[in-house]
């Protein structure tokens, strides 16, 4: 079984890599899930509805002078950007990103996810200092569609 080491990840938002990330976490999909149990069933019953792609979090060393990642993340957020180019590492060469072909797992593909591509949204970042240590900052996304491991 192949095993992945963390020291080897990292956060890029196009070519740039986000400067001082040190943990990042994808929650996955969901399900909704509908009771659809009657008066006299032995046994719960589900119906299920949509997917929901999850959302993501990253986080690390705050550098105010990182224009094209950490100041480029905020600035989505605060603009209410759609971001496709977010991709979290797992090694040098595979990474997850918002899929944005039109293959068997895409959201294109109309026999499974529906006709969108995939996007997140940056919907909060934190800037945390404590006296005691370094500046750190924190970024939530939430995912339209689904990730991907490319």
């Amino acid at each position: 079984m192949a095993r992945k080491v963390g020291k080897d990840c990292k956060v890029t938002l196009g070519s740039s890599t986000v400067v001082g990330m040190g943990t990042w976490s994808v929650d996955g999909s969901s399900m909704d899930e509908f009771d659809s149990t009657a008066f006299g069933d032995n046994y719960k019953t589900y119906e299920y509805g949509c997917k929901d792609g999850g959302a993501i979090t990253f986080d690390g060393f705050y550098d105010p002078s990182d224009s094209t990642g950490q100041i480029a993340l905020q600035l989505a957020n605060l603009s209410n950007t759609a971001v496709t180019t977010l991709r979290l590492y797992v090694d040098n060469t595979s990474y997850y990103a918002p899929c944005q072909t039109t293959g068997y797992f895409s959201p294109s593909n109309t026999t499974g996810f529906g006709t969108q591509l995939s996007s997140v949204r940056i919907t909060s970042f934190n800037v945390k200092a404590d006296k005691s240590g370094l500046l750190t900052t924190s970024f939530t996304a939430k995912i339209s569609g689904v990730m991907v491991l490319v």
